[in-house]
């Protein structure tokens, strides 16, 4: 089973942002119900149940939505991954309890961000510059459930499967 801990997304403006950066970038869009923060990408594993075991005490944790804001891109010399932003400061904290319940670290640098597009072929950078209402405003919010799911790749996208809430 490939898993991953993560929470949905809800994008305000998603239709907006993907008409207003089209000129400048070819891109595979994520589907808006496939939109999320991704907590810990745990790989492949024969099952979840001690993943499931350990996360347990996440469910006694209240949580609150995250406020979406802001967007940046993944790759040098030519961006590869186009994100929108979250809090920083609120979902590290959040971040280093899953690690410590899980017991272990990830091979990563934590960066919250939603993916919205991987991008194919740059047109222009100049995306970066453009004012677009949406650009300035809260796009939406992180959802405050976090689930283990399941990524089945295919070769029409991914399917996630949620499996369990906490």
């Amino acid at each position: 089973m490939r898993l991953f801990l993560a929470s949905y997304a809800n994008v305000d403006y998603y239709d907006e942002i993907k008409r207003d950066l089209s000129p400048y970038f070819e891109a595979k869009w994520v589907e808006p119900r496939n939109l999320h923060l991704t907590w810990f990408f745990l790989g492949e594993h024969p099952s979840h149940e001690e993943i499931s075991s350990r996360l347990q005490p996440l469910k006694m944790i209240p949580k609150n939505p995250l406020s979406i804001q802001g967007f940046g891109t993944f790759g040098e010399p030519e961006p590869k991954v186009f994100f929108l932003k979250t809090s920083t400061v609120i979902s590290s904290i959040f971040h280093r309890k899953i690690v410590d319940l899980l017991g272990m670290e990830p091979d990563y640098e934590f960066k919250p961000h939603i993916t919205m597009a991987r991008i194919k072929k740059l047109h222009s950078d100049g995306f970066k510059h453009i004012g677009k209402p949406w650009m300035s405003e809260p796009l939406g919010t992180v959802e405050p459930s976090i689930y283990l799911i399941e990524s089945r790749l295919t070769q029409n996208g991914p399917i996630y499967i949620p499996i369990e809430e906490f």
